[in-house]
């Protein structure tokens, strides 16, 4: 049975966990929690695999994002910066008091846009030790971004609105 983790955590879990895990090719995010929401009521984090994020297409996204989030234990707001780094789309996550983590698992399929990143968690933000996954999903609406956000495949999920600074 997957463990419930809330995204508050999550998120401090995977911006704070950048910095340990500089030296490893891999991302993150962890936690204890509350259950989310049904998944059949929201868009599914991958319907096949899509092509890698390429510059020309990253054109519109690039720069930082506010993404607000009402978490089970509050609100966080989270900040997505995408850039271009020796020729490949990279983003980077973060949020207030956590320093920036680094994704590099950036795809495309039609206008949805894709960000995975995964990791094993230790730490003493909370009890839960172990792989943790995150897949966080970018739909274009209007001027934003519905993004999607879904952890340890479905043991956590949770939405808000991107807003370009």
């Amino acid at each position: 049975m997957l463990r419930r983790i809330p995204m508050c955590l999550l998120l401090t879990a995977l911006v704070a966990s950048g910095s340990i895990l500089a030296a490893q090719s891999r991302a993150a995010a962890p936690a204890q929690a509350k259950p989310a929401a049904p998944a059949a009521a929201k868009p599914a984090a991958s319907a096949g695999a899509g092509a890698p994020l390429t510059p020309t297409d990253a054109a519109p996204l690039l720069g930082s994002w506010q993404i607000p989030l009402e978490t089970p234990t509050g609100r966080l707001v989270a900040t997505l910066v995408f850039r271009v780094e020796g020729g490949k789309v990279v983003a980077g996550i973060s949020a207030p008091q956590f320093r920036e983590h680094k994704i590099t698992d950036i795809t495309k399929k039609g206008q949805v846009v894709t960000l995975k990143a995964s990791t094993d968690y230790s730490g003493a933000l909370t009890s839960y030790s172990g792989p943790v996954t995150m897949v966080m999903t970018l739909t274009p609406k209007g001027a934003d971004q519905a993004a999607w956000l879904d952890f340890n495949n479905s043991g956590f999920q949770i939405g808000g609105t991107a807003k370009k600074k």
